[in-house]
Formats: C-alpha cells, sequence, structure tokens
C-alpha cells in the first residue's frame, strides 16, 4: 500500500513539473508571438482608419462641413498572461479510481489593453502644409519613383511655361488646353525610357534641372517637339545631353527653361470633392456645394453614394443615411487617393510636431 502512494506521489510529481514547464515555456515566446499576431494588425486597423477619416473629410467638405483629423502618435499594448493548472491521480483497488490515472488540466488566459494616443492635427503650420504649392523636388522624387509618372504630373502640375492644367472650368466655353495632354505624354515616354531626369542643380542647390539624352534618334522627336510646346529654342543635335533649368514660375521661356506652378493638398481635395455623388434628394434641397466643371484631371476620378453597404468597396464612410465610398475598380481615384493620402501624411507628420494641441490617450481594457 505504501508503495502505491510512494508511486502516485512520484507520478504527480512528474506531471507537475512538466505541466509548469509547458506554461513557463509558453510564457517565453508571448513576445515574438504578440509582434507576429499584433503588429500588422494594429498596422492595418490604422491604415484603414486614416483611409476612413481622410474620405470622410472630403465628404464634409462637399457639404460644407467642418472636418478634423486624428493623427496616431503612439500605441502601446500591455499584455498579461494567467495561467492555472490541476491534477488529481489515484491508484490502487480503490473503487474512487478504477486503477486509472485522472487527466490533468491547465490553460492560459492572454489578455492585450492597448494604450492609444492621438494628436488632433490643427494650427497654422498645417494649414500652411495644407495650402501651399508642392515644391517642384517632391513633384520631382514622386514622378521618378510612380511606373506611370503621367499620374504624378496630371495631378500635382497646374501649369508649365504658361500651359494650364486648370483644377476647374469656369467658363461654360472653356476647353481644357491639349497641349498639355501634350506635354504629360512626352514626359512620360521620355521618363519610362530613361532619357529624362530631375537632378539638383550644381550652381543653385534649391533648385532642380532636367537632363534630357538626347542619343538615340528615336527620341530626338520627342525631345523636338517638348521643346517647341514649352517655347524653347530647338536643340541642336550636336549635343546628347541637354540640361534645363527647372523653377516654380508661370513661365520659364524667358530663363530658357521650365516654369512649373504646382497645386497645393487642398486643391488635390477640392477636386475629390467636386467628384463625389452627391444623392439626388440633397441636390434638390441644395445642402451640398455646387462645383464648377472639372478640369482634365477631375473627370476620371468618382466617389459613390449608395443606400446601402456597398460590396465591392476600396474605402467606405457612412453619412447622411447612406454609404459614401470609392468602388475597388475604379482604378484612376484609388491612385489619386493614395497618392493624395500619402502627401496629406506628410504636412500631417511635418505640423504636428509643432503643434500645442493635446494629446488624447484612451487606455483601451476589458
Amino acid at each position: 500500500m505504501k508503495a502505491q502512494h510512494w508511486y502516485a506521489s512520484k507520478i504527480r510529481d512528474l506531471l507537475i513539473t512538466g505541466l509548469v514547464g509547458c506554461l513557463l515555456n509558453g510564457c517565453t515566446v508571448v513576445g515574438p508571438s504578440s509582434i507576429r499576431g499584433g503588429r500588422l494588425a494594429y498596422n492595418e486597423a490604422i491604415n484603414d482608419t486614416n483611409n476612413q477619416q481622410m474620405l470622410m473629410l472630403i465628404v464634409h467638405n462637399r457639404y460644407e462641413e467642418r472636418g478634423n483629423l486624428l493623427t496616431v502618435s503612439s500605441v502601446t499594448a500591455n499584455v498579461r498572461i494567467t495561467s492555472s493548472a490541476g491534477i488529481q491521480a489515484g491508484f490502487g483497488n480503490d473503487s474512487n479510481y478504477d486503477g486509472n490515472l485522472v487527466p490533468f488540466s491547465g490553460g492560459f488566459i492572454y489578455e492585450e489593453n492597448p494604450t492609444i494616443s492621438y494628436i488632433p492635427v490643427t494650427g497654422v503650420e498645417y494649414l500652411r502644409q495644407l495650402t501651399m504649392p508642392l515644391p517642384i523636388f517632391l513633384l520631382a522624387q514622386i514622378a521618378d519613383s510612380m511606373p506611370d509618372p503621367a499620374i504624378a504630373y496630371a495631378m500635382l502640375i497646374s501649369s508649365v511655361n504658361g500651359i494650364t492644367n486648370p483644377d476647374f472650368l469656369f467658363n461654360p466655353e472653356q476647353r481644357p488646353d491639349p497641349r498639355f495632354n501634350q506635354f504629360v505624354t512626352i514626359m512620360t515616354e521620355l521618363t519610362q525610357s530613361h532619357r529624362l531626369h530631375w537632378v539638383e542643380n550644381t550652381q543653385q542647390t534649391d533648385r532642380l534641372s532636367l537632363v534630357i539624352d538626347q542619343s538615340a534618334r528615336d527620341d530626338q522627336e520627342n525631345v523636338r517637339a517638348l521643346f517647341d510646346l514649352l517655347g524653347l529654342p530647338a536643340p541642336g543635335y550636336e549635343m546628347s545631353h541637354l540640361i534645363i533649368p527647372v523653377s516654380m514660375a508661370l513661365s520659364g521661356s524667358s530663363f530658357g527653361g521650365l516654369g512649373i506652378t504646382t497645386r497645393s493638398v487642398w486643391d488635390m481635395v477640392e477636386i475629390l470633392s467636386s467628384a463625389i455623388e452627391v444623392p439626388p434628394e440633397d441636390e434638390r434641397e441644395g445642402v451640398s456645394t455646387i462645383y464648377p466643371s472639372r478640369g482634365e484631371i477631375g473627370r476620371d476620378l468618382r466617389i459613390q453614394f449608395s443606400e446601402s453597404e456597398p460590396e465591392r468597396a476600396y474605402i467606405s464612410v457612412q453619412h447622411r443615411g447612406g454609404w459614401f465610398y470609392i468602388d475597388e475598380r475604379e482604378h484612376t481615384t484609388k491612385r489619386y487617393f493614395k497618392l493624395l493620402s500619402g502627401l496629406w501624411s506628410a504636412a500631417m507628420s511635418s505640423s504636428s510636431g509643432t503643434t500645442a494641441a493635446p494629446v488624447l490617450t484612451v487606455p483601451v481594457s476589458r
């Protein structure tokens, strides 16, 4: 009888030791596991809500309502793990045990309580970032990094050497200048063939230059057409590389270069706001802003409205008894929204460090 109790005690000790070891071993991988399970989820949630609050602000703007933005300044996740274990063992001829070992039990309780900090984006610096024309170097960087630079040129440039790319057509008889599309086409073809490069001006570090390689005969016709559009003297073929100075100006023909004016982030917001499909009832009641005809870039943009939640939405928000959304098949609108979101985020980042607004910290717990 004593031997049975001794064996039962030994086995119980072994089982408890093994169970505790398993629990401790599980704790050693909680950190990496929480990163694998949480990092992507947090990142996706922040990205989705950034898109949603931006689309909501654009909708608010169409209805002449004030909209505000909150930027997520930090996410601190506090992890707490509790464990429990239980063992019952029985041996011998005791009628309660039937000669068998009763299984042990154990478990984890994993609890994650994040603390999320928001900063309201406000202030003079933020307003300046939104309304100032985008710098030329940013235009150059975006155009160089996109597979199709035509989108960057059409979205960000409002005029080049007197050739306009208007946001809106205020005169019913006004038509988009076809020369701007020709300019975009030539610039895109030269960029994609690696014949056109934006470089820093060695004489004036705050300015850029266009360097065009016209050594290939196939590109010489495009180069000559570009110079003709810009009102510049026709280039000679004896030079393989042409250097065109670029400046923020209405026209660059006076200094033999490229004079560019760019849009602001808020200009782009107004263009996208005008592309919202306003419900007929709101149109009849006159509660939304009436925009003039859109320019070339705005004609292909579309934000739709649905009374029920859309099934094929790239991004959607609820407002005024329905859903405003961008259809996931509207690629031009998606690209526009993506670029606008990136520029807006940059403006928020540049201004949030100087704002005096209070930080809103929200602890999330069960």
